[in-house]
């Protein structure tokens, strides 16, 4: 099992390398690409993955990597409380489809997964980003790779 963890760590360091050592859109495009993919993957624990309810946390954070994209970093307060009224909204006119837990991993799965994820890309486009963007996978990798060794 290490040896496979071990395999895939590689792979993924030379997809690191190469994206973030490029920047910009390429750099963009992944983080959005993983972002999505690691939504599906939480989603799919409460099975809201192909559900109204996921659907709206995927729109929820291809509009959060836009305002990003676009800086429009000024309205993610606003952003997060229309995204929150939304899902409310959806538990209520569907109400008893989806429980609170349900709304409660939709709405953590969007900050717990796009929006950390989107700060690779922040720190990346930062004056210094170039160098201060690896300390986010030496601390992260590092701490994973230890933690599963010990």
């Amino acid at each position: 099992m290490f040896k496979t963890r071990l395999l895939s760590g590689i792979l993924l360091v030379i997809i690191a390398l190469v994206t973030i050592i490029s920047g910009g859109d390429i750099l963009f495009a992944t983080i959005l690409a993983i972002s999505l993919i690691g939504m599906t993957e939480i989603y799919k624990i409460l099975e809201i993955n192909n559900k109204l309810l996921g659907y709206v946390g995927y729109v929820a954070a291809v509009v959060y990597f836009a305002m990003i994209r676009f800086g429009r970093t000024d309205m993610i307060t606003m952003f997060t409380i229309a995204f929150l009224i939304v899902l409310m909204a959806v538990y209520v006119f569907t109400y008893p489809k989806y429980r609170s837990e349900h709304i409660m991993l939709a709405f953590f799965g969007l900050f717990y997964v796009a929006v950390m994820l989107s700060y690779v890309y922040q720190i990346r486009m930062l004056e210094q980003g170039a160098f201060l963007v690896w300390l986010v996978f030496l601390c992260s990798w590092g701490c994973d790779t230890c933690a599963y060794c010990v």
